[in-house]
Order: C-alpha cells, then sequence, then structure tokens
C-alpha cells in the first residue's frame, strides 16, 4: 500500500518540477514588439499585401512624387499635406511596410492632383 502512494506521490512531484521545462520548450515564442507571433521573414522577404506595389516600384514612386512635389513647391502651390504623406511613405518603405508606403504615395499624389486642380 506504501509503495504505490510513494510512486504515485514521486511521479507527481518530478511531473510539477519538469514540468515548466518542458512546457517552456515546447511552447511557440510571441514577439514583444507586436504582442504576437509574425512571420520569421526579413521585412524586406516579407509578402505585401494584396494589391499592392513591390519594392521597387513603391522606390520609383517616391522618386517620382518628390520630383512632382518640387514642380508644385516652384509653381506656388500648397504641398504641405503632399509632402507630409510622402514622407511617411518613406517612412513606411524603411520599415519595410510596403502596402502601407503604397497607400501615402497614393494619398500624396491625390493631394498633388487636388492641388494642380485634377492634374
Amino acid at each position: 500500500m506504501k509503495l504505490p502512494v510513494a510512486f504515485a506521490s514521486g511521479l507527481i512531484l518530478c511531473s510539477m518540477a519538469l514540468g515548466p521545462f518542458v512546457y517552456a520548450q515546447a511552447t511557440q515564442q510571441g514577439n514583444p514588439a507586436t504582442g504576437g507571433t509574425v512571420s520569421g521573414l526579413p521585412a524586406k522577404d516579407a509578402p505585401s499585401a494584396p494589391g499592392s506595389q513591390s519594392v521597387g516600384n513603391a522606390e520609383s514612386e517616391a522618386s517620382s512624387i518628390a520630383t512632382r512635389i518640387e514642380q508644385a513647391r516652384k509653381q506656388g502651390k500648397d504641398v504641405s499635406h503632399a509632402e507630409t504623406e510622402e514622407k511617411q511613405g518613406e517612412a513606411a518603405l524603411q520599415a519595410g511596410y510596403k502596402a502601407e508606403a503604397a497607400q501615402h504615395f497614393q494619398r500624396a499624389k491625390d493631394d498633388l492632383a487636388k492641388e494642380s486642380g485634377g492634374m
């Protein structure tokens, strides 16, 4: 009678002592920056959202927007909103957020078109 009780209590104690170590190795670690699990791919290799621009297109779009902002500024137009969107798009592109960068660049183009009267 004493042997099965001793064996059972020993088994329970071992399970309790080793449980956290085994469990900690088996769980998937989340990304503390996002609060959850994310793709292990670097940002530059991560897939973009469907319908969004590729990195090359987003970079050329950034260059195009910068040129258009300078042209509009030389014509005396208010480019403050477009400039803000361009800067946010650049920051998003640097961080690897291609879809977000494309949205900012599109807003910058829309702002320039409004200022130009439908360019």
